[in-house]
């Protein structure tokens, strides 16, 4: 298993506030040019997205494709074959709910699951990494002008752990009164957790941003050594 969960970041118009974590994924994969596959059903941007993704992953050495959602809902072959060429999966942002919703209507999730079981490399991030959790605290009601509050969503669950993307005060705030016995990874923008070999290493873009091991009555920050999960 083979995961990077980014707790999000700015790549787009110039920005990269991933760059470290997006060349330790290339890493991961120990190839020179790996073949590197967007998916962006997550955001309703997705093609923009992809753009700015594949000017990063280009400058790192990766030939890249996008898994389009014309391909998602008219051809099945050319998802599974995309799916199966890629050494890097890069799971994208944007709204929790519309990327669970889209993965069951259009029988994805399976692919996703046996790509982990492969030894590709997964990347999520935001809600594509909440998608490889257990669950996710997400801001997708408050995206869909549904409610002004964060809440859980439930995940693959390949990873049995919870998961709060851009984690802020304000979300400390709210989980004070919603955490119950839940125990939550919790990821400022440009951090994020590699998973391999059943342990996690810190990696920082944002060198003064944290990752965050959070309880009921307790936050404590997780130090960038690798930690038997």
């Amino acid at each position: 298993m083979k995961l990077m969960l980014i707790g999000g970041g700015n790549t787009r118009n110039g920005a990269w506030e991933t760059k470290e974590i997006d060349i330790e994924a290339v890493k991961m994969t120990g190839k020179e040019k790996p073949n590197f596959l967007f998916v962006g059903i997550a955001s309703q941007f997705a093609d923009s997205y992809y753009d700015a993704m594949k000017a990063i992953y280009k400058e790192l050495g990766c030939e890249c494709q996008y898994l389009k959602k014309k391909n998602i809902i008219n051809n099945r072959d050319i998802v599974e074959n995309k799916i199966r060429n890629a050494d890097i999966i890069y799971i994208g942002g944007g709204d929790t709910i519309k990327l669970m919703t889209e993965l069951e209507e259009y029988n994805l999730k399976d692919l996703f699951v046996d790509a982990v079981n492969s030894n590709k490399v997964i990347v999520g991030i935001s809600a594509g990494a909440i998608m490889l959790c257990s669950e996710g605290y997400s801001d997708s009601l408050k995206i869909r002008g549904e409610s002004d509050k964060y809440d859980f969503i439930k995940g693959l669950g390949i990873l049995p752990i919870v998961f709060s993307p851009h984690h802020s005060e304000e979300k400390d705030n709210e989980l004070n009164d919603e955490i119950g016995n839940r125990t939550i990874y919790g990821l400022e923008n440009g951090v994020a957790l590699k998973i391999e070999d059943n342990k996690y290493t810190v990696v920082k873009s944002i060198i003064n941003n944290n990752a965050y091991l959070i309880n009921k009555n307790s936050k404590t920050i997780l130090e960038d050594s690798g930690i038997i999960m």
